[in-house]
């Protein structure tokens, strides 16, 4: 539990470490804050600013207005203070909401808005499978539906209602870790674990480093050079 545990804060170390990297790029001007136009020059290459209420005629570009309304909501929700740049943290926060408690809201309401078709505040089966429509010679849905319709039902539906609520409808936005770090960590005890007590002491992971280097949970050794990250019984 203790090395899954590790394995599951070291996922989401590396995805607001990448974050915390691009945070440079694009402050430009190194106040240590990242504003909306430079944030547009540094993605678009210029600043972008679209109506809210007018709709374009040209799907390509309609499609791209949204996509950067969203954006700009996004940014503006995740400014904690009254200052209108982003610092390094609300930055994280921006690039990946799903990491950040106070942003849960926003996940779970642009979601709705992308899913939630006829507005009830919940997202159906057929809702979640998109624009999927039977075809009406086929004897039966393609593996693919299938699939999707079992995640749906045995492993987003917990109250078997038929419709995922706000929080259901995140366990499948914001997808739990838990397994694939079990996953990976009773990979590396049954590799590792040379006397069988199922734990990894550091004379094992040192007899076994090239495997514990090459992990998905070291970020392939580079997380062992982290001293405000590394945990000493690895």
């Amino acid at each position: 539990d203790e090395l899954s545990s590790w394995i599951q804060q070291s996922f989401k170390h590396y995805v607001t470490q990448e974050a915390k990297q691009h945070f440079n790029d694009y402050d430009k001007d190194g106040d240590g804050l990242v504003s909306w136009k430079e944030y547009n020059m540094q993605m678009y290459d210029r600043v972008i600013d679209f109506d809210e209420n007018t709709v374009l005629e040209d799907q390509e570009e309609e499609s791209f207005r949204q996509l950067h309304l969203k954006e700009k909501k996004r940014f503006e929700k995740a400014n904690r203070d009254d200052v209108p740049d982003l610092n390094v943290d609300e930055f994280v926060a921006f690039e990946h909401p799903e990491e950040v408690e106070y942003m849960t809201d926003f996940v779970i309401q642009e979601a709705l808005e992308e899913h939630d078709k006829d507005g009830d505040g919940f997202v159906s089966l057929e809702e979640f499978l998109g624009d999927y429509r039977r075809d009406p010679t086929a004897r039966e849905d393609p593996e693919w539906i299938l699939v999707e319709k079992d995640r749906f039902v045995n492993d987003y539906d917990k109250d078997n209602d038929g419709k995922l609520d706000p929080q259901e409808l995140l366990s499948w936005i914001v997808p739990n870790n838990q397994g694939i770090a079990q996953e990976e960590a009773l990979h590396l005890i049954e590799e590792m674990d040379l006397n069988d007590d199922k734990k990894l002491s550091e004379a094992e992971i040192l007899k076994n480093q090239d495997l514990f280097l090459n992990s998905e949970a070291t970020d392939y050794g580079r997380q062992l050079h982290d001293e405000r990250f590394y945990h000493e019984e690895l």
